[in-house]
């Protein structure tokens, strides 16, 4: 047995269905490999390697289970590259494999020679060069470890084509099914630290709870809900966190921050007396440059999987470095609820509940307007009445991402959303979808991109039209970078440079690839429109001309607002 067979077979007994990639001179004998266990194992053929690690990446985080991507030396590895940043980032479970140049040949000028463990280094939690056949079972037994324990993230393995040939005892060659998974160790909190977290708690007047992206990592949702709702506690979430509660509940508050908050959202934040952190980075987006909750403001409890989080940012009473679903559940035994202050902010929570009726009464109002070009907040109530509560929907980090956090409630906590945040990528939704196609099977995929994003990533409309996978696109139609001309436009005295596109008929460009394709300009019918695409069971796109700039929206407004603050602080 050779090394490339070693690895494809130790993948398949892991338990790995789908690997994204495309091949190169350097991937022969890996692709032989993969050629014999098509029955089990299925290779995705991608146009680029970005958009195969963008695949790699929705793949885990919606199924929770590790994304493989592999991709070819030289171009290869410097196209792969900005999708493992983004996959580590977000804490996405992904292994990436990456051929090179023979072992024997280094420093002779063979074609796409490169230090490619230098290059993954900055953005994996480890990167490391397979240096002897035989040691390639160990290798890749450790990779999947470290991408799947305590907080998950991307690892790369470079494989050079000599070592790939050489050949490996079949004895050692076995697979880790206990690494699939993420997180695929878990640790529990200390129980003082817990009973201090109830008891703070149970005495808070008026605590809030921010949960991340560590909370869907950690399938920790059916906790988190159970905690916040005996306890009548608010949560908020960041854009990655959204679904961390159903957010019809009267305790969510939606997305805080400055991207897709709610002004109400960010309000009640602002109240709190007790700020509850669970499995987020309390990054600049999330807590509005750090104004929310206001600093020196409340108590503040934070609990994490990566001890480098609590007090990274806030100034922190008590933290738990812990998984969040053992800690939620153990938290959640600990509280007293008897506590007379627990039953006290049914009040509060009645409150917030008024502000989120308004709040909501407003959007329809928007949604209900017939101007030209068209209202995003139109789409967002269209898709509210048409997609069912278990679909995942796939968005752009532009002009999709604030209204899909603050206009689409979830009806169900879970992992049914999708947002590149740790970098914010264009180009991502449209490769991005067939990921979460093949992670969640059996449910309706929907993607969101912008104008912008399309110019990117539209090779991969071939993919999903060769697929023939029922997948509905709908692109928001600005004709612009539409978020930067907002910036030049709030900022910089509408001295717009380089930010508008020439008219595209985007529609027959999506038709040339196979799709279902149509262009909206008329409000009235953007619902029938979006209503035939997903009606079709085929590949659709759907283009709406948009409105531009984005000034007037809310979700965008309360960033804008917050930004101007600080530039004038200045």
């Amino acid at each position: 047995m050779n090394a490339a067979e070693a690895i494809v077979r130790m993948l398949v007994e892991t338990g790995v269905r789908h690997i994204f990639g495309l091949p190169g001179d350097t991937s022969m004998d890996f692709y032989d490999a993969l050629y014999r266990h098509q029955d089990v194992l299925t290779h995705v053929l991608t146009r680029d390697e970005r958009s195969a690690a963008f695949m790699a990446d929705a793949y885990a985080r919606v199924s929770g289970r590790l994304g493989v991507v592999e991709s070819p030396s030289g171009g290869g590895a410097t196209y792969v590259l900005p999708g493992i940043a983004e996959a580590h980032g977000s804490s996405s479970p992904l292994l990436s494999l990456t051929t090179d140049v023979p072992i024997a040949e280094e420093g002779r000028g063979v074609l796409t020679e490169l230090d490619q463990e230098s290059l993954f280094r900055p953005v994996t939690k480890w990167a490391t060069r397979i240096k002897t056949s035989g040691s390639a079972p160990e290798v890749l037994r450790r990779a999947l470890r470290m991408a799947t324990a305590g907080r998950p993230g991307a690892v790369s393995v470079v494989m050079p084509a000599d070592v790939l040939r050489g050949p490996v005892d079949e004895e050692n060659v076995y697979g880790l099914p206990e690494a699939l998974e993420a997180p695929s160790k878990r640790t529990r909190p200390d129980p003082e630290a817990i009973t201090r977290a109830a008891d703070l708690i149970a005495q808070a007047r008026r605590p809030v709870i921010v949960a991340g992206g560590g909370v869907r990592i950690s399938g920790a949702w059916d906790e988190l809900t159970a905690l916040a709702e005996a306890c009548n506690i608010p949560v908020g979430t960041s854009i990655n966190g959204k679904g961390s509660v159903p957010e019809t509940s009267p305790i969510s508050l939606g997305v805080v921050g400055g991207n897709g908050a709610r002004p109400y959202a960010n309000e009640v934040l602002a109240e709190t007396d007790l700020a509850i952190f669970i499995g987020t980075r309390t990054d600049s987006v999330t807590t509005l440059n750090w104004t929310l909750p206001r600093p020196g403001g409340p108590t503040v409890i934070h609990i994490d999987v990566d001890p480098w989080q609590p007090g990274n940012n806030y100034p922190t009473v008590l933290g738990i470095v812990a998984d969040a679903k053992l800690a939620l559940r153990d938290l959640r035994d600990a509280v007293d609820l008897k506590d007379p202050k627990i039953a006290e902010r049914r009040a509060w929570l009645d409150e917030i509940a008024a502000r989120k009726d308004a709040y909501f009464a407003e959007a329809a109002a928007k949604a209900a307007a017939t101007s030209r070009p068209i209202k995003p907040q139109r789409v967002f109530a269209a898709l509210r009445r048409l997609l069912d509560p278990e679909t995942v929907i796939v968005a752009d980090p532009g002009t999709p991402t604030p209204f899909l956090s603050a206009e689409y409630p979830l009806a169900r906590a879970g992992r049914w959303t999708v947002v590149p945040r740790a970098h914010g990528g264009l180009g991502f939704a449209i490769p991005a979808v067939v990921g979460a196609y093949f992670g969640a099977p059996g449910k309706r995929v929907v993607g969101l991109c912008g104008d912008g994003s399309f110019g990117m990533s539209c090779g991969e409309l071939e993919t999903i039209s060769r697929l023939g996978l029922p997948i509905t696109l709908i692109q928001f139609n600005n004709g612009s970078f539409g978020w930067i001309k907002e910036l030049q436009h709030l900022y910089h005295g509408d001295r717009f440079l380089s930010v508008d596109f020439n008219p595209v008929d985007y529609a027959a460009i999506a038709r040339g690839f196979g799709f279902r394709a149509e262009q909206v300009v008329d409000p009235e019918e953007v619902e029938p429109a979006i209503a035939r695409a997903l009606d079709s069971g085929q590949p659709a796109f759907v283009d709406i001309v948009s409105e531009s700039p984005l000034t007037e929206t809310p979700p965008v407004a309360a960033w804008q607002a917050a930004e101007a603050a600080r530039q004038v602080a200045r």
